[in-house]
C-alpha cells in the first residue's frame, strides 16, 4: 500500500515552502527532481505570470510540484483558474480559509494542504474536504502565529487521520525526526531553500543569511497588520516588501524573511543537497 506522499508522486514526505517571490521555477524543479515537493509561490503574481511559471517548471521536471496561494490576494480567483486548468498536483494555502475554492480545486484533482498557525484554525480545516494540513510554528520565516511547532504537533497529532506536516525550525534530518516522533506525517521547510543555488535570490539577501547568528531574526508587524519573522537589519526599514528584498536586495525597504534556522546556514549549495540533508541521517 502506497504511503500518502507516494500517492502524490513523491519519494519523500518533504515540501519546500511556497515562498512568494523566492520560489522561482528553477528552484521548484530542482526540489521536485530530488524527490521532494517543489512549490511555486504565487503571492503577488498575476494569473499570466503564474501560468508562465507553471509552464517553465513543467519544462524542467516531470515530477510532481505544487503552488502556494495567499488567499488575501485580490486576484485569487484568477490564480485558482490557472491552477485548475493546469491540474497542479498539490496546492498549499495561507492567510485565510480555502473553503470557497475547494470545490473547484478538488474537482481538478488538486490536493489541498492549508498552512495554519494554531490548533484552533487547524481543527476548522479538518472539517473541510482537504488532503492534509501544514502546521507552522513561530520559528518559521515569514508570516507566523504565536505557537511553537512542537506545541502544535502535541495538540493536533491525534485529532485527524489526515497527514499533518510540521513547519518551522527545521534544518536537517534530526529536526525532521523530532517532528515525526511527535506524530508529523511529513515536514515543510522554507528558509533553508533560500540558500539553494537554484534560488534566484539577490546577493544581499544571500549574504545576510550566511552571516546570520542565533539572534539574527525577530518578529515584526507589517503594514497590513501581519506578524512576520525577518532578519534584523542595521537600517530600520519600514515598508516590509518581500519582493524588494528578493529581487533588489533593498536594505531600506525590503522584508528579508527568514526563520531561526538561518543561523545554521553557512553556505550556498544545490537544492538536492538540502533535500538529502532533510531525508538522510548520515548527511552533514
Amino acid at each position: 500500500m502506497s504511503l500518502w506522499y507516494q500517492k502524490l508522486g513523491l519519494k519523500y514526505p518533504v515540501f519546500q515552502g511556497g515562498m512568494a517571490w523566492a520560489s522561482n521555477p528553477e528552484l521548484v524543479a530542482a526540489v521536485s527532481n530530488s524527490g521532494a515537493l517543489g512549490i511555486i509561490g504565487s503571492g503577488g503574481r498575476s494569473a499570466q505570470q503564474l501560468q508562465k511559471m507553471i509552464t517553465q517548471v513543467k519544462e524542467l521536471t516531470k515530477s510532481a510540484f505544487g503552488v502556494n496561494l495567499m488567499l488575501q490576494d485580490d486576484n485569487i480567483e484568477e490564480l485558482c483558474k490557472v491552477i485548475c486548468y493546469e491540474k497542479v498536483r498539490v496546492v498549499t494555502t495561507g492567510a485565510g480559509t480555502p473553503k470557497l475554492y475547494l470545490a473547484a480545486l478538488n474537482q481538478a484533482g488538486c490536493q489541498v494542504f492549508p498552512v495554519v498557525p494554531s490548533a484552533t484554525i487547524a481543527l476548522k480545516m479538518f472539517a473541510l474536504p482537504i488532503a492534509g494540513v501544514i502546521v507552522e510554528g513561530q520559528l518559521a520565516g515569514g508570516h507566523v502565529g504565536d505557537f511553537q511547532t512542537k506545541e502544535l504537533m502535541q495538540q493536533l497529532a491525534l485529532k485527524t487521520a489526515k497527514p499533518i506536516l510540521a513547519a518551522g525550525g527545521i534544518y536537517d534530518y534530526q529536526d525532521a525526526l523530532a517532528m515525526y516522533n511527535l506524530g508529523a506525517a511529513g515536514i515543510q521547510a522554507g528558509t533553508i531553500f533560500l540558500a539553494a543555488q537554484e534560488c534566484q535570490l539577490h546577493p544581499n539577501y544571500r549574504q545576510l543569511l550566511i552571516k546570520s547568528h542565533p539572534k539574527a531574526t525577530l518578529i515584526r508587524i507589517s503594514q497590513n497588520g501581519y506578524r512576520a519573522r525577518v532578519l534584523k537589519l542595521a537600517v530600520k526599514n519600514q515598508n516590509m516588501s518581500l519582493r524588494l528584498a528578493v529581487q533588489a536586495g533593498d536594505l531600506e525597504r525590503g522584508a528579508f524573511m527568514a526563520g531561526e534556522v538561518a543561523a545554521r546556514i553557512t553556505r550556498i549549495e544545490p537544492a538536492a543537497k538540502i533535500v538529502e540533508r532533510l531525508t538522510n541521517a548520515k548527511c552533514d
